[in-house]
């Protein structure tokens, strides 16, 4: 089951999550995300209008973070 701001891609088995909740999920300020975003090292793709980053890149970053 996903919880509501997610998205699921199924056929490359990548989970999504919409930008506005991405520092709530990592813990961090969401001035560290934007800076991360800006400099290129938190890519971010747009789901059905919706910006998002994936998952596996939103803990590879969080661990860099930490």
């Amino acid at each position: 089951m996903r919880t509501p701001g997610t998205f699921y891609n199924h056929a490359t088995q990548a989970e999504y999550i919409v930008l506005s909740r991405v520092a709530d999920v990592v813990g961090v300020p969401a001035h560290v995300i934007t800076n991360a975003i800006s400099n290129g090292t938190l890519p971010v793709k747009e789901i059905s209008g919706c910006k998002c980053v994936a998952v596996s890149d939103l803990f590879q970053f969080g661990e860099g973070a930490q």
